[in-house]
């Protein structure tokens, strides 16, 4: 899956794709959320978690860039 298949998809499918297909990097804990970083195919997808609710509050997908870059340096969100 490429990252323009992947952005077609709706969010639950989006969801899918990530748990059945992406392979887990890293997780950075920044207050009370929890970012974790999957790795589909040449793109990334970081999804974020509420602590205290125990939810999923959001998601992004990407290639490079600064999103990838705090998780390659000392775990400091920008």
């Amino acid at each position: 899956m490429k990252l323009y298949d992947f952005l077609l998809l709706n969010d639950e499918q989006q969801y899918q794709a990530v748990w059945l297909l992406g392979v887990h990097i890293d997780n950075i804990i920044f207050e009370r959320i929890h970012y974790q970083l999957y790795s589909i195919n040449d793109f990334y997808v970081e999804v974020r978690y509420d602590a205290l609710s125990n939810k999923i509050v959001g998601k992004l997908p990407f290639k490079q860039g600064e999103h990838l870059d705090k998780y390659l340096g000392d775990g400091t969100l920008l």
